[in-house]
């Protein structure tokens, strides 16, 4: 495992953030994320992809799913994933049992109600699941041009390391103005499943401030090449869209005083 010495001290708790989903110039679905820390002390990160626009038209899909995750360890203790695309549902359940490092796994039918388990063998700790993995990231990844984070995931019913690279920090266009961010690239073995599983390269693009806001994804996944685009982000101290109008009045408010003053 490879992480950060100095951790991001920014507090999850409270954090929204939406996104619209486009394939080439059309959109085709929403997306959101929520963090809640819960009474016991452990967090709860959220996130669900629906289709919207044009794609509605042809087939529904609503992909969901959550993770609980505990800051002491490291690790996640519960998994659960929802699918429903058209007709097809499936729901899966992984919790996780560090007293004899085991994955217990549940396949629930969606209209039986029967349940399919399986063990699986933890290998290694801490590990992230696929819900967790990106926050887990944002808060211990090395944000360093050139620099690679890696530490294990468990997907697809095995551990393995996923890996984040740095690779550029570059001022992008946004809907909230110009965001200095830095572009990263995960392994491939980093994707969700379902409609809106990776086939190929994704790029993410970061805040450069201890929030590490994803504020844009680029990948290819299985129903085409898409484009993430981050439409709002608040936070327990913070509205990026209101930052963003702040930031905007006092750059205008300098030009204009450079103007004023600034020659002769």
């Amino acid at each position: 495992m490879r992480i950060s010495k100095n951790p991001s001290d920014y507090d999850f708790d409270g954090e929204v953030l939406k996104y619209r989903l486009y394939w080439t110039i059309f959109h085709v679905a929403n997306s959101e994320s929520r963090v809640e820390k819960l009474p016991n002390g452990l967090y709860k990160f959220y996130g669900k992809a629906s289709t919207a626009g044009v794609a509605a038209w042809f087939k529904k899909i609503e992909d969901s799913g959550y993770s609980v995750w505990n800051p002491k360890t490291l690790c996640p203790v519960k998994t659960v994933i929802l699918q429903k695309e058209g007709h097809y549902t499936r729901k899966k359940v992984y919790i996780y049992n560090f007293d004899n490092d085991t994955v217990t796994y549940e396949k629930i039918h969606p209209t039986t109600g029967k349940i399919q388990k399986k063990l699986i063998k933890i290998s290694v700790k801490p590990f992230q699941d696929l819900v967790s993995a990106t926050f887990f990231f944002r808060k211990y990844g090395i944000f360093k041009v050139g620099e690679e984070t890696v530490f294990p995931l468990f997907a697809g019913g095995k551990f393995q390391n996923v890996s984040f690279k740095v690779v550029a920090k570059q001022e992008i266009d946004t809907l909230m103005g110009k965001l200095e961010a830095f572009k990263v690239v995960p392994s491939n073995n980093l994707s969700p499943e379902g409609a809106f599983r990776r086939t190929g390269k994704v790029v993410f693009w970061f805040t450069a401030d201890k929030r590490h806001i994803p504020i844009k994804v680029e990948a290819q996944v299985a129903i085409g090449d898409v484009s993430a685009v981050l439409v709002d982000a608040k936070g327990k101290n913070f509205d990026l869209k209101k930052e963003a109008e702040k930031l905007h009045r006092e750059n205008l408010m300098k030009k204009m005083l450079q103007g004023i003053f600034g020659g002769e």
